[in-house]
């Protein structure tokens, strides 16, 4: 009989995650791709991270290509917005971080 109680317990809490899960905002779930994402170190208190789609590409002021990602869900430090382009810190380390710029509509945000 404890057995029972058990599954139907643990039955209860699957469907009501499910059900809260149901609940989240569809916008948010398009642009939230993969599970792992990497954030930079080192970066200040209050700033806004967005991460790397595969094919991101980060550009100098002249907007000129400096990098392009190969891998997804590796962050950057928004330092700005303007005209549709985050201003970015490029790095594993806020502090040694390359600056640059990346379209909006290119990077992923939580």
């Amino acid at each position: 009989m404890k057995k029972d109680n058990i599954i139907l317990k643990l039955g209860l809490l699957a469907g009501a995650f499910i059900l809260f899960n149901s609940f989240k905002n569809k916008n948010d779930q398009k642009k939230l791709k993969g599970s792992v994402y990497v954030d930079q170190t080192d970066v200040p208190t209050g700033t806004k991270q967005v991460y790397s789609e595969v094919g991101t590409r980060v550009f100098d002021k002249n907007m000129n290509t400096i990098y392009t990602f190969d891998t997804a869900n590796l962050g950057m430090t928004v330092t700005g917005y303007e005209n549709g382009m985050y201003s970015i810190v490029l790095g594993s380390n806020f502090q040694q971080g390359v600056p640059g710029y990346v379209n909006n509509e290119d990077v992923q945000i939580l």
